[in-house]
Order: C-alpha cells, then structure tokens, then sequence
C-alpha cells in the first residue's frame, strides 16, 4: 500500500484529507507545526517545518506520495509568501531526491478576472496570494515531472474558520449582525466541499494523473447571493455594508472539462445543505 504524507495537516483542507484517507484504510503521515488531532495506528505525526529542509527530507524518504496543503495563509501575508516560495522549493528538492509523487493545492485565483478559463488560459492574478500562489506552481513545472497541481475553488466544510462562509457563520453563531465586504457584493466564486475534494483526490490518485487541472463546485454565487442564502437557511437578517469597488479576480466561467474527460465523480455537498447543518 502506497503511504501518503499530508503536507499542512493541521488546517481545513489538510486535516480533512488525512481523515479521509485514514477512514479509507491508509497508512498516512501527517505534517505540521501544529498537528492537534488525536492519532492512532494509521497516522504518523511529523512536527516539521518546511522552511527546515533537512527536517522535511528525511520526513518525505518515508512517503510514496506527498499532497502539498500548505500556503493557504493571508494573514499574516509574509507566511504565506515564504511557504510559497522557500517552502516550496524545499519540498520539490526533496520529492526529487526521493523520487515521489507530489499533488499540489493552488487556486483558480491565479487567472485574475476572466469571462472563460482554461487550463491553458493566460495567468493573470490580481491579488498577492494569487501572485505566490502562481510562483509556487512554477516551481514545481520547472523541477519535477511526476506531478499533479489542482487550482481549486473556495473550499468549505466542517471545522471552518476562515473565508468567506467562515466570516458569515462567526458572525451568526456570535449574534453579529453587521458584516464589511470590501467589493460592491458581485463578488463571484465556485464553493467546493472539502469532502468532494478528498474524494476527487483519491481517484485523481489511482488514475495516476499528472499536470495541472481546474477543480471547482457546482455552488456558484455572488456574496450577495450567499448572504441572501445564510440569512433564509438561518432565519436571520444581517446588516452588510459594501464598498463601492469592483471585485478581483471574478470569473465567469471555469472550465473543467480536462479532469472530468478522466474522472467521472458526482458532488456529494452543497453550500445549502451545509449551512442546514450548521443552524442551532
């Protein structure tokens, strides 16, 4: 059995992925500053930093198959700009050396703004987190063959604390009512759950996949749409206040065609059946 090392385990993303592939009977190892969730015969816990990089190889010689979480960090912005750059490199000279497998999280944010992206469209993005994000996708084109670079939409799910749906539900659970977006609410994104993403992993995995792919939900809406839809599944009415600047890096379109020519895989989740579940 392949053992597979998840990179960024301790956040959103990185601890669904361990869950799920440890409920599906992987050996899996879990790497982080942080990691906080009980382990058991099935995970093997690394408390690493990428920027080490003697640390992090002799971590990865371990592994078969390595799934790069980390960077997903706004704030502050010079932790993300370092994972991204030196973190980066440290991991594809370290998957080089050991000759694995690496499946890497980047966004569809580095397009910018757009009516229709491709795989093959123009790079464009507007935001630094796109910028870095773009950076880090080139450094792994430029050192490794045996790769796999997802863009992915904004992801939601159990244990959210950040993003978008993360701010709007806080604000609920703590009677909050106003809420500050800085855009005039047209602000458009694809929601993707992070169960479905596991899941498209794992068969991204046994079908052996290599290059870049756009993975998206089918959930796409506006902030203004998404408060509409929070405040009808709650029963709650909030008080938003925009600023009167348009949105970055909206698209119209995103075009997923080159994964699901691969991969058959139907959406298990919804953003509103998610936030039913969330109502006290």
């Amino acid at each position: 059995m392949n053992k597979i090392l998840i990179l960024g385990a301790s956040g959103l993303l990185g601890g669904s992925l361990v869950e799920y592939f440890v409920s599906n009977n992987f050996k899996v190892g879990a790497l982080s500053r942080c990691y906080g969730k009980k382990k058991n015969e099935f995970i093997s816990v690394h408390a690493v930093d990428v920027l080490d990089y003697k640390s992090l190889e002799s971590v990865i010689a371990q592994y078969d198959i390595i799934i790069n979480c980390i960077g997903q960090v706004t704030n502050p912005i010079y932790d993300c700009i370092n994972l991204n750059s030196q973190g980066v490199q440290n991991i594809v000279d370290a998957v080089k050396k050991n000759d694995n497998y690496l499946i890497h999280f980047s966004t569809v944010s580095v397009y910018g703004a757009s009516l229709y992206a491709t795989e093959d469209s123009p790079v464009n993005p507007e935001s630094v987190y796109g910028v870095i994000k773009y950076f880090a996708e080139y450094q792994i084109s430029q050192g490794l063959t045996n790769f796999m670079i997802l863009r992915v939409s904004n992801l939601y799910g159990k244990g959210q604390t950040k993003g978008i749906l993360g701010y709007i539900t806080r604000s609920f659970y703590s009677n909050e009512k106003n809420l500050s977006f800085n855009n005039d609410g047209s602000l458009k994104r694809y929601y993707l759950h992070i169960d479905d993403l596991s899941a498209i992993v794992e068969m991204a995995l046994i079908n052996k996949l290599k290059g870049v792919y756009n993975i998206i939900g089918k959930d796409f809406l506006t902030i203004k749409h998404l408060i509409a839809l929070c405040e009808r599944v709650f029963n709650y009415s909030f008080n938003v206040k925009y600023e009167s600047k348009n949105p970055i890096e909206n698209i119209d379109k995103i075009d997923t065609s080159k994964f699901e020519d691969k991969i058959n895989y139907s959406f298990q989740n919804n953003v509103e059946t998610y936030l039913k579940g969330l109502r006290r």
